[in-house]
């Protein structure tokens, strides 16, 4: 493995590819599945905390936010302790839909991590969440750990 950097980038567009052809009835895309799993579980933050959670560009998430309401997904609403931010919440709908969700992004991890044992599933958790804190550090922002889908 000369250049495992582009096994890195490999393995995380292949893990998309397979989540998307699971996800691809739902008409969420990978990036929506991500948003919604983690606002399911951090429901009242603010569109900037969402943004750190997923690793999802705020100008990105801006029009993912947009059509998971248009979808009836997910809602912005008045926060009251500052009127200029909106709290996100997800709706009915979203929560009827979570089980699936995490069930889609349980078997594309199965199906990533096929034929590694235990430790070496835990190895490499570790390895990546150094990884990712590594070039968080670099690039000055937050760590966002795997637990975000």
């Amino acid at each position: 493995m000369l250049y495992p950097g582009f096994s890195l980038s490999e393995a995380g567009r292949l893990y998309v590819r397979s989540f998307e052809k699971r996800s691809r009835n739902l008409a969420l895309d990978y990036a929506s599945c991500r948003a919604l799993l983690a606002l399911a579980e951090n429901e009242g933050v603010t569109q900037q905390r969402l943004s750190e959670l997923t690793a999802i560009a705020s100008p990105w998430l801006v029009r993912i936010l947009d059509r998971l309401e248009t979808m009836g997904l997910a809602e912005r609403r008045p926060r009251l302790a500052d009127r200029r931010a909106r709290s996100l919440a997800i709706t009915a709908d979203a929560r009827a839909m979570l089980p699936l969700l995490r069930n889609i992004a349980g078997e594309s991890l199965r199906e990533a991590l096929r034929g590694l044992s235990t430790d070496e599933m835990t190895i490499l958790v570790k390895a990546l969440d150094r990884v990712i804190t590594n070039l968080s550090v670099i690039d000055h922002i937050a760590p966002v750990r795997a637990a975000a889908g």
